[in-house]
């Protein structure tokens, strides 16, 4: 019998219905019409023409910066990835991807860029959250949060550690006082505690010492003036460092400022002579002299050096 037409020999080489899928009807009750091997070959045809991958990566492009390569995917530029990114996820042509898994390993290439740029910013020095998130954004990374917490994990970063390493170098080696770091720390992002955590580091005896040294400094610049204003000089220093009143006070009161009485009236002799000469050009000898005690009296020299430098003027005339 012919095995294309005898229904028994057919029926015996026809697969199961289950196996045939949806494409062949279910025989109904009381339905005479028989499965064909035609009906076979077509479902045959049909599961062997499945529809082509929609993503496929048909190129690897090593880059010219270290480790990353480019993927192309259906011949366009897709993303970009590190070497290890690319061995995990068997990144090779002819690989086949999805949306969803477009769009993970385009996250993982992205936040694997700008580790390695947080990396990079942070191989001169020290930084902090604040200075990293601000330089990742400038330039344009959008994975910033996971840097951030990538880099807490492998102790990159730790802002409190941060505080302690700047207290100690802006004490030891600017002088700087405990108020002027507070600031510099503030302005870097640093919360309260991390700043008085880092600030243990510097205790009285060396913000003391530290306000001696400037004021040693201060001193040496402060010729040819009244010893009040020497001692505002001093003030105003040790305040713009960030001293706090306390240290200064102390300052003042254990280092010896004023000079001896005769080297303040020279001081005073040079600063009235060059005051008495400017007002003479536009007043009379009574004008010049009154503008000239006004001015040495508002440069903080006592009332009586003052005088006595007038009458040793007037008696030149």
């Amino acid at each position: 019998m012919n095995r294309e037409t005898g229904s028994e020999n057919n029926e015996s080489s026809l697969p199961n219905l289950i196996e045939l899928g949806p494409s062949i009807k279910e025989k109904k009750p009381g339905d005479k019409k028989n499965i064909t091997l035609e009906d076979v070959k077509n479902l045959k045809k049909d599961q062997s023409e499945e529809p082509a991958a929609e993503f496929v990566i048909t190129k690897v492009q090593a880059q010219k910066a270290k480790n990353r390569f480019n993927i192309y995917i259906n011949d366009s530029y897709a993303f970009a990835v590190d070497d290890s990114i690319l061995v995990k996820y068997r990144l090779i042509k002819g690989k086949e991807l999805d949306q969803e898994m477009i769009e993970e390993l385009k996250k993982k290439g992205e936040m694997s860029k700008a580790y390695q740029a947080a990396l990079h910013y942070l191989n001169f020095k020290m930084r902090t959250e604040k200075e990293i998130r601000e330089y990742l954004a400038k330039k344009d990374y959008s994975e910033i949060d996971a840097v951030i917490e990538r880099l807490r994990e492998h102790r990159l970063i730790d802002d409190k550690e941060y505080a302690k390493s700047f207290v100690r170098t802006n004490y030891q080696l600017k002088t700087e006082g405990p108020k002027k770091i507070e600031r510099s720390l503030y302005a870097k992002g640093l919360s309260p505690d991390e700043i008085a955590y880092g600030l243990e580091e510097y205790s009285d005896d060396d913000q003391l010492e530290n306000a001696k040294k400037l004021t040693e400094k201060t001193l040496k610049r402060q010729r040819n003036k009244s010893n009040r204003e020497i001692e505002q000089k001093i003030r105003e220093q040790l305040m713009t460092k960030g001293f706090d009143r306390d240290i200064i006070a102390q300052v003042l009161d254990e280092m010896s400022l004023e000079q001896p009485e005769e080297d303040e009236y020279e001081a005073l002799v040079k600063q009235g002579e060059k005051a008495y000469k400017r007002y003479a050009r536009k007043e009379d000898k009574y004008g010049a002299r009154r503008k000239t005690k006004t001015f040495l009296y508002s440069k903080g020299y006592p009332f009586d050096l003052i005088e006595q430098f007038l009458s040793e003027k007037e008696g030149e005339y």
